[in-house]
């Protein structure tokens, strides 16, 4: 070979290299266009050398778009703060990733994003086919770590994402939207990418000025591995009833259907129990109206208390999924008469108590087949309005609101009870809510009473852990703009990660900080005391760490309350800022277990 020819061909293949990741650029730049024309408008980007093409691409629309583009350092509060942007949009939002652990990450979101039915997209980098199986480095079976949780599953062409067509980019964009959106919930797409990873600067120039691929529209489509999870169906045609001339009551769980979808649902709920009467426990995360007719205020201490008697043939119409209540749990495991559940899509079963028939097509769909197929009197169900079931009902229900009103006046101690009743009264209509899923949900639903539902608040029960809190509250304070959260110090410490999306340009989101030492939840689960070992360090785990100075170092306002009387004035002060704050409040979950249980027992006397 002549010395000549030698360096011909090192030119040649420099030149082919060069080709090569100009033409992953071009080819991740036009993926990302596709779900911009989909509506997507919102990225969340961690960084990674083998997803390199798509960061750039990401970074470049950032500017030339409309798309919001954010970044991170850890996968796991990525793929939360995601979650948290797409619940308020009601749009899926997407993450980008590179390969390896990072793509295990991203589980815990995923299975968040399946259970409470809210879009999700994933796009992950990955080794090419011929660095699978033979050791290469950071080379993994990630193809399949999201796959229990995700809707569908799509892989590039396995050769590397050079080889696709422009209809095969928009096939892959068709079918990942589709899927996130029809029963809304997080997909899959997995990009095999190879090298030369990273396009120069003239290469993107010459991409951003309309090059593209000699071909492009005229290669050979290469089969892609493409799987689905399946999931249980409704199998049944037969569409449950309830009869309204007849007694009953209505259940309503987290609102689990999406954002766009809600203000059909109120109105549908608005007509069903103007015909019926029939009261209502709702769960504060329902997202139904305050001013909705019919509403019990503490159902849940009711329940607690055995004060509501349950008729004979009581009807049970659920909306949603069940309420972290577990009085209501018992209560609606005795009822006797009919019970239909009804779901905005979610066709899997959602009744762990297997007593009732499902719906699962939203509940207006439901409600226009009951209109056009039942026959009813109108004047028969308004008799409901004497019946001593509702009244009983409804005059406890005024009996525990005098009471706790005064129990409340006079108690002025800090307590996570009394923060549950005076912190939604003392805040503006206009601030949305997210509750973390350990005790604030849950004193939220017994002590707030009628101001439970006054805000719009959100929660991810879907799951029902602490993990992503903040980055959740992060992605829906940039949607829906001020926010308050309400969570424990373990919750807060769990997601560390999420303090680095909060600068001073942050959304104005209020980090309410319950700090009661550890898992308080625990010791409310009757298990405060072990024959042996040390119940603080195997369930409260109180950490040593100052998660006031933690704010500090990140920069953020902070306020540490210490009486009840401060609150409404920190409300206020945490209204002054544009960006986020922050407050603690400390409380003692020992004494706050005991408190619960002497609300229950001066409860049972009155009434």
């Amino acid at each position: 070979m002549s010395i000549f020819s030698f360096y011909q061909r090192i030119v040649l293949a420099i030149l082919s290299s060069l080709s090569l990741s100009r033409t992953n650029f071009f080819i991740c730049l036009n993926l990302l266009k596709a779900f911009q024309q989909k509506g997507m408008d919102k990225l969340v980007l961690c960084s990674g050398s083998r997803s390199g093409p798509l960061a750039i691409a990401a970074s470049g629309l950032g500017v030339s778009s409309d798309l919001q583009v954010f970044t991170s350092i850890d996968e796991r509060s990525a793929a939360f703060m995601a979650l948290g942007l797409s619940t308020a949009s009601g749009k899926a939002t997407l993450v980008i990733t590179t390969s390896g652990t990072a793509v295990a990450n991203l589980f815990p979101a995923a299975i968040e994003a399946d259970r409470s039915c809210q879009p999700l997209i994933f796009l992950t980098a990955d080794r090419p086919l011929r660095l699978k199986n033979c050791g290469s480095n950071q080379t993994v079976n990630q193809e399949e770590f999201l796959l229990p949780a995700c809707r569908l599953f799509e892989q590039g062409d396995p050769q590397g994402i050079h080889l696709l067509t422009k209809e095969k980019i928009q096939e892959l964009v068709d079918n990942t939207w589709e899927a996130a959106h029809l029963l809304p919930g997080p997909v899959h797409i997995n990009l095999p990418i190879e090298e030369p990873l990273h396009p120069s600067l003239a290469e993107q120039d010459e991409v951003w000025n309309g090059w593209e691929p000699s071909l492009f529209e005229d290669k050979i489509i290469i089969k892609h591995t493409k799987e689905t999870i399946t999931k249980t169906t409704q199998t049944s045609i037969n569409i449950p009833f309830l009869d309204p001339s007849k007694p009953g009551i209505i259940v309503i769980g987290p609102w689990r259907g999406s954002q766009q979808s809600l203000d059909l649902f109120r109105q549908t709920l608005e007509k069903w129990q103007s015909y019926t009467n029939w009261p209502i426990f709702a769960d504060p995360l329902s997202g139904i109206r305050s001013t909705q007719n019919g509403i019990v205020s503490y159902w849940e201490l009711l329940l607690i208390n055995e004060f509501v008697e349950i008729s004979q043939g009581l009807q049970v119409l659920r909306l949603g999924p069940t309420s972290s209540s577990r009085a209501l749990q018992e209560w609606l495991g005795k009822v006797k008469g009919n019970q239909v559940l009804i779901t905005e899509g979610e066709k899997r079963p959602i009744d762990p108590l297997r007593l009732s028939k499902q719906y699962s097509h939203g509940f207006y769909n439901w409600y226009m087949e009951f209109i056009n197929n039942y026959q009813f009197n109108k004047q028969t169900i308004n008799l409901h309005k004497n019946n001593k079931f509702y009244n009983d009902l409804f005059l406890k229900d005024q009996k525990i609101k005098v009471w706790f009103e005064s129990f409340m006046t006079n108690n002025t101690k800090l307590t996570e009870p009394s923060i549950a009743y005076w912190l939604p009264k003392y805040l503006p209509k206009d601030i949305s809510i997210m509750l973390s899923a350990s005790s604030p949900v849950r004193d939220w639903l017994t002590f707030a009473g009628p101001e439970s539902l006054v805000n719009r608040c959100f929660g991810f029960r879907g799951a029902s852990g602490i993990d992503g809190n903040l980055s959740l509250a992060i992605g829906l304070s940039n949607v829906v703009g001020r926010l308050i959260l309400v969570c424990g110090d373990l919750s807060l410490l769990h997601d560390t990660n999420g303090w680095l999306f909060l600068t001073h340009k942050s959304p104005p989101l209020i980090i309410f900080l319950i700090d009661n030492c550890g898992g308080g939840i625990f010791e409310q689960l009757g298990i405060s005391k072990l024959s042996k070992g040390d119940f603080k360090q195997v369930f409260t785990m109180p950490q040593a760490l100052e998660l006031l100075e933690l704010a500090k170092l990140h920069r953020i306002p902070t306020r540490d309350i210490k009486s009840l009387d401060e609150l409404r004035d920190v409300i206020e002060w945490c209204l002054e800022f544009s960006g986020p704050v922050f407050v603690r409040v400390a409380t003692d979950s020992a004494n706050d277990a005991s408190l619960r249980n002497n609300i229950n027992d001066q409860l049972r006397r009155y009434i």
